[in-house]
Formats: structure tokens, sequence, C-alpha cells
């Protein structure tokens, strides 16, 4: 059956499979993305134009030093701030730590934010795109002043290899984004950590005991209720006064009342 449109060569499948997963001109990689920007440039700028000028290439220098340092490469720059990225998760956040120290503890250096990401990217030549480039640039936006945070995927992947801990400060709904982000601030010696974690970011209520109870509650309710319709239909169709499906459907009702007597206060 050489002619079957049942009949397709290994190379055609192979060929095909290609092309659903590649668009032509379209690169993917897995990195770790580095995201940074100074601190009130602007600010600094109307203060002193040569002077911040100055600074920005000192610290520029630094982070040149330490990315390379730690295996990364700088792929996209804007005024004041970079993207990075690093083929290791660890020498990534290695590498944000030793940036951060070193523009604490240098003189006429610029602060700067630091946020790290680890995820899919798009190649654009030398550039970097996609939502792993915009989450780590959420993520540098809302750290503080000379301080990092990083997504889950970053601490599942450096957690307990580096003398650095990882505090979780979110759940927090980034801008342009529709699924809230796992945010940690990474607390080292010389790392600055967020003064006030509630002003981070927007974050959801922790459920109370009584709004999980009340879930469960509701979960019990709907399933009574399933249960209890084709009893009652049953009843209806049998005629003659309630029988047995009565009997079933008011032992759904008793357990129903009696979980809702052992709901908490709120």
């Amino acid at each position: 059956m050489h002619g079957s449109p049942f009949s397709v060569q290994p190379w055609n499948i192979l060929r095909y499979a290609d092309q659903m997963t590649q668009t032509a001109g379209i690169k993917r990689k897995l990195k770790t993305i580095l995201a940074a920007d100074a601190v009130n440039v602007s600010g600094r700028m109307a203060r002193n134009e040569v002077e911040t000028v100055q600074a920005l290439r000192r610290s520029r220098t630094i982070f040149e030093h330490s990315i390379r340092l730690r295996g990364g490469r700088i792929a996209n720059t804007a005024g004041d701030g970079l993207i990075a990225e690093f083929p290791s998760v660890v020498e990534a956040v290695a590498a944000a730590v030793s940036i951060q120290r070193a523009l604490c503890a240098g003189k006429d250096l610029l602060p700067f934010r630091i946020g790290l990401h680890l995820g899919d990217v798009i190649v654009e030549g030398d550039d970097l795109l996609g939502d792993g480039v915009n989450l780590a640039a959420r993520l540098q936006e809302a750290a503080p002043e000379g301080g990092i945070f990083v997504s889950r995927q970053v601490v599942d992947q450096a957690k307990g290899r580096l003398e650095a801990e990882f505090r979780p400060v979110g759940p927090s709904l980034p801008k342009n984004f529709t699924e809230e982000v796992a945010i940690y601030a990474v607390l080292a010696e010389g790392i600055a950590a967020p003064s006030d974690l509630a002003a981070v970011a927007p974050r959801r209520a922790v459920p109370t005991a009584y709004d999980d109870a009340r879930e469960k509650f509701s979960r019990t309710k709907l399933r009574a209720g399933l249960a209890g319709i084709p009893l009652i239909f049953i009843d209806l169709v049998n005629g003659g006064g309630p029988s047995w499906p009565a009997v079933g459907v008011a032992a759904i009702g008793f357990s129903v009342f009696m979980k809702w007597r052992k709901l908490p206060p709120k």
C-alpha cells in the first residue's frame, strides 16, 4: 500500500514533528536570567550627570567581571540596566550575591536591584526575549535596593548549595502576568533584605482554619445534593408516601447538619 495515506515514512514523521516544535527563525533555550537595574539614576543625574555616569561605568565593570567569572554572558543592555544569562542556576545566584556585596562595600558606585529566574527564553541574535526575561525583570523591580529576588524555580535548584537563605515573600501577581508567582528574597551577608515583607508586592490573604472548613463544607453540601436528588426522584416515582429512599435522604441531611455544627467559629 505504497500510495495509502496511512503509509508515512519515518523521516517524514520526524520532519513533521520538527515543524510542530520549531517556528522558522525562533530558537529557545532554558537559561537562568539575571535582570538588574540601577536605583534612582534620574535623580542622581539631576544632581550631577558626570559623577553619575562615572559611577555607572564603575558599577558595570563589577557586573561584567562577576558575570564572566561565573560563566555568564551579558545579553541585553538598556540605559542603566542589563540582562544576563547563565547556564547554571547556582552560578547565577553566586554572581548576584558577589555583585551586590561589591556594590555595597565599594565607594562611588550605584545601588542596584537584581532579579533571577530560571525559564525558557527566545534567542534573537545575541538578545534574549520572552516571559522568562520579563519575569526576571519583574522580580528585579520588586526587590529592595541592594537586594536580590528570585523565583521558585531558582530556589529549587540552588537551595542548600550556597551560603545563602531563601525567604519566601510571595506569592505575587507581577504586572502583565496572569498567574501568581512565588517570590523569594536571597538573604546573605552584605545583601539587603526587604524591611517590610508585606509591602514587597500584592499577595493573597492566608486562608484561615474557618475558610478551609467552609470550603470543605461547601464540597460536602454539593456531594450530598448530588446523592440526594436520585433518591428523591425514586421516592416520587414509587408514590404511596415516603419509602426507603426518604430514609436515605434524611440520613444525608442529618450528616450535613452535623458537619455544619462542627464548623469552627469565624
